[in-house]
């Protein structure tokens, strides 16, 4: 086309001509695609105009106390995973000390430790704590007590979250500080920085994007969570919709929950996009990897060793000696609490659930990329908006728009594995976008135009091309989305078919009848199962460096 014509015609004429020239098979197919992902999410959106006859009452009563909670619960689970995740990740990244090989891979095991499971490991824990309270309570009065029982239930859910969640933000910063380099650290010594200051002045800043990406995960998780405050008794937002939900039977009312859930989330994206925009830092000095690590004497080492086996003892050591504890006395239980079908139903719900989030993300991030479609690009970010909405609300959105398909349809879709499978889906494609969508941006972007020159086809580039030099990503992005799958609870717990039991509707299921001991046996072989890919995404990531 001519350049001057094109100049000379109206942008609304150059806009349509560009929508119209991308306007093909695979652009149609994402955007269809993503508009479905998005669907349960925008759903509770368009009912937060509705009227619950409960409203009112949850407004005067409790909403404000479960936005102060779980405000507190994550500013304290995002604080204390930092001090968990940032403290070992400089340690094991810059020092050389007795251990450190063996800490470095142990160090993200908490990771295959959903949080209710840790939660019901130390279920004990606050009766520790009963003779100060009883005291308080005889010697000076019952409010005192109350506010330090209180504060002990916080403290308690706030480390035991942390203690889990932490490996998000050390993975994370142990990969920033690594790739910092040996030049940075020099030129700070040369100009008189000790080693207190280049950590505090030059490596945690240039570190902060990095850092910022880890707490959103792990408030997101924090967000999420049901099974931990449910068993500590936090009243968060989360647990507040399944008991405006279930237990008062007032769905309209959950969903305005959701919807001012959803606004909150919203409002910590933004204040993290804000954040991320003016965290630009660029490596003037080209540094590679660090690889020359300072030694530490004795008293050094020791320190380091204790300051990296705290969150380690706290988030993995003691609940697996305590689930181990008890499984060996409900060992003669075990044929009747776990059986075959609850294992592989969670192994073939985990790969179907991973194969199918891989599948769509190769085809919305190729598509984006590969037509250079700003409206794909945007119905994306719709789609992979699930991973900061709790499985709760994404629930309940898929329910309604069941509902009304079942009225339209005269169809029963509901209680159905797809339905499972497609709330997964919904709340984990981010998980596998992001590293496939880098890696298509890192590895392909040049070589699809390349291919798009030479006359090859969209399926040609992406068989031939794009999957070749993936494929590693794509297999690390599946083992993530099976792990979460297999920890997921809310989603399994409330879309479940009847009658299908996995490992964490079980534990979920034992624990809340009062049998703490039992459910330690599905709790156990979960662990088990995740701490396979876990070991295999660790053992590439230390192979990568």
């Amino acid at each position: 086309m001519d350049i001057s014509a094109l100049k000379s015609q109206k942008p609304l004429q150059i806009l349509r001509q560009e929508l119209l020239f991308k306007l093909n098979g695979w652009t149609i197919l994402s955007l269809i695609v993503g508009l479905i992902i998005f669907f349960p999410i925008g759903e509770v959106l368009l009912s937060i105009n509705s009227q619950s006859e409960n409203w009112s009452h949850l407004k005067e009563t409790v909403l404000l106390s479960y936005l102060l909670n779980t405000i507190i619960l994550v500013v304290g689970t995002a604080f204390f995973s930092l001090i968990f995740g940032v403290l070992p990740a400089w340690i094991i990244s810059n020092y050389q000390f007795k251990f450190r090989k063996i800490l470095e891979w142990i160090l993200v095991l908490p990771l295959a430790i959903p949080t209710y499971i840790s939660a019901y490991a130390y279920f004990d824990v606050l009766e520790l704590f009963n003779p100060l309270l009883i005291w308080v309570r005889n010697n000076i009065n019952n409010d005192l007590m109350q506010f330090i029982n209180n504060v002990l239930v916080y403290m308690v859910t706030i480390l035991v979250m942390s203690s889990v969640l932490y490996p998000y933000i050390y993975l994370l910063a142990r990969s920033a500080f690594v790739n910092q380099g040996a030049k940075l650290r020099d030129a700070a010594s040369t100009l008189g920085y000790g080693e207190k200051s280049i950590f505090w002045k030059i490596a945690l800043p240039m570190a902060r994007p990095a850092l910022i990406a880890g707490v959103s995960l792990v408030v997101m998780e924090t967000l999420n969570d049901y099974g931990a405050v449910k068993h500590f008794g936090v009243p968060t937002f989360t647990s507040g919709i399944f008991r405006t939900w279930l237990g008062m039977g007032d769905l309209v009312g959950a969903l305005q929950l959701s919807a001012v859930l959803i606004i909150f989330i919203f409002a910590l994206l933004l204040i993290e996009k804000q954040i991320r925009s003016r965290s630009k830092y660029h490596d003037t000095l080209h540094s590679k990897p660090n690889s020359k690590k300072m030694v530490f004497g004795k008293k050094g080492s020791l320190a380091a060793i204790i300051c990296c086996l705290i969150p380690l003892i706290l988030g993995f050591v003691v609940p697996v000696i305590r689930l181990i504890s008890w499984a060996w006395i409900s060992r003669n239980k075990a044929g009747t609490i776990i059986s075959m079908e609850m294992v592989s139903n969670s192994l073939l719900l985990s790969l179907i659930s991973s194969v199918s989030i891989v599948s769509i993300a190769v085809l919305l991030a190729f598509t984006a990329r590969y037509f250079k479609s700003s409206i794909i690009n945007l119905s994306n970010r719709l789609a992979t908006l699930g991973y900061s909405i709790p499985g709760a609300v994404i629930a309940i959105g898929i329910l309604l728009i069941v509902a009304q398909i079942n009225a339209w349809l005269n169809i029963a879709l509901t209680g159905s594995l797809f339905l499972l499978i497609f709330a997964f889906i919904v709340r984990y494609l981010t998980v596998a976008w992001q590293p496939i969508n880098a890696a298509i941006e890192t590895n392909c972007d040049s070589l699809n135009h390349a291919s798009k020159t030479l006359g090859s086809s969209a399926y040609t580039s992406l068989t031939s091309v794009n999957l070749p030099l993936i494929k590693s990503t794509l297999i690390s992005a599946g083992l993530l989305v099976f792990i979460d799958v297999v920890k997921e609870l809310p989603l399994t717990l409330i879309l479940r078919p009847f009658n299908f039991e996995t490992l964490s509707t079980a534990t979920f299921d034992l624990s809340s009848q009062a049998q703490i001991i039992e459910s330690s046996l599905p709790a156990l072989c979960m662990i088990g199962i995740v701490l396979i890919p876990l070991g295999y995404l660790n053992y590439r990531l230390e192979n990568i460096k």
